[in-house]
């Protein structure tokens, strides 16, 4: 069966990289509608075509056989709903609407259809985190899950990058910084906010990640709590993991499991850049890599710290490619 795709947020870089992912898998794709929240006229290439861009207000949701968000703006929200009036499914990022009354979660590795019209998939952050907790969790007895995860800008889609580099350039020129997408100045800087400050402190966005990171693990995930913030950097998230358990917990028995985990690299010498990075390593890739493994112990409990990191806008793209895929076949 073919698929008549609308694409929301098509001149930002996810929609680009999914676009890519969609040609690679070759899926009968009838018909692309490439839709901008702006008025900037522009177009996308999908299948050796140039599809011209078109702005999203007045457009008629009644021919889209599935709506893909593929832009972080909260401006989304609303032409989101007019989508659903229409009755036409909805697949977006859980971490933009994860607070949306009709969203219902999916597996990108295991995706099955429930009932409900909005489906969510998991952000770069919580589907890189998975990928390593998922041979581990239950094998290994992890009990908990603390982390910190840097976050970079193209996470807000082409407006971040662009701030990132106009306050770099503001920053060397000796002029005042416009801070516009993020809370204050990006630029050589770290700002611990993904999405509003909820009443208990928590983000938005640390709690859609940890939804999600529930979903993705089902019964058997640990409590998880991760910190996330903005980081200086264009594309490639970084998280720093800190698993406890039990006495299986050991660095030879989490270096085998990883050795064999599918979309794991583990890349952990004892040398001088013997670790991954986002740039070095991660780039234009849909793995997870996992570096400086270290593990401590107090009493009975057991401890592993360990380094991951992963291209956010591919792993993301890669997410929605599995999904729209299943679906495809399923029609």
């Amino acid at each position: 069966m073919t698929l008549k795709l609308v694409v929301l947020g098509a001149d930002e870089p996810l929609a680009e990289a999914l676009f890519k992912e969609l040609e690679e898998r070759n899926l009968p794709i009838a018909e692309v509608q490439a839709l901008t929240l702006g008025e900037a006229e522009t177009s996308v290439e999908f299948n050796g075509a140039q599809i011209p861009c078109q702005p999203v207000a007045g457009f008629d949701w009644n021919g889209a056989e599935l709506v893909v968000v593929a832009t972080r703006s909260r401006g989304a929200r609303r032409h989101v709903d007019a989508a659903l009036s229409a009755g036409r499914p909805v697949l977006g990022l859980g971490e933009v609407l994860a607070q949306h009354p009709q969203a219902v979660w999916l597996d990108p590795e295991h995706a099955e259809f429930p009932p409900g019209k909005l489906w969510l998939v998991p952000d770069a952050v919580a589907s890189l985190t998975a990928r390593v907790l998922r041979p581990l969790v239950a094998s290994l007895g992890v009990t908990q899950v603390d982390g910190f995860a840097n976050l970079a800008v193209s996470a807000m889609g082409q407006a971040g990058i662009d701030e990132l580099r106009e306050q770099v350039s503001q920053l060397f020129s000796l002029s005042a910084i416009d801070s516009t997408v993020f809370p204050l100045q990006i630029a050589f800087n770290l700002t611990p906010q993904v999405g509003d400050l909820l009443p208990d402190g928590e983000s938005q966005g640390e709690l859609a990640t940890q939804t999600a990171l529930q979903h993705l693990l089902g019964r058997q995930a640990p409590v998880c709590r991760l910190t996330l913030a903005w980081a200086p950097v264009f594309y490639g998230h970084s998280i720093t993991l800190h698993l406890a358990g039990g006495a299986g917990l050991s660095i030879e028995n989490v270096r085998t499991r990883l050795q064999n985990a599918p979309g794991v690299v583990l890349m952990d010498e004892h040398l001088p850049g013997g670790y991954p990075t986002p740039v070095t390593d991660a780039a234009e890739s849909s793995d997870a890599f996992v570096g400086r493994l270290r593990a401590s112990g107090v009493g009975d409990a057991r401890f592993i710290q360990l380094w991951l990191v992963g291209d956010n806008v591919r792993t993301e793209a890669m997410n929605l490619a599995q999904i729209i895929e299943r679906r495809v076949e399923k029609q």
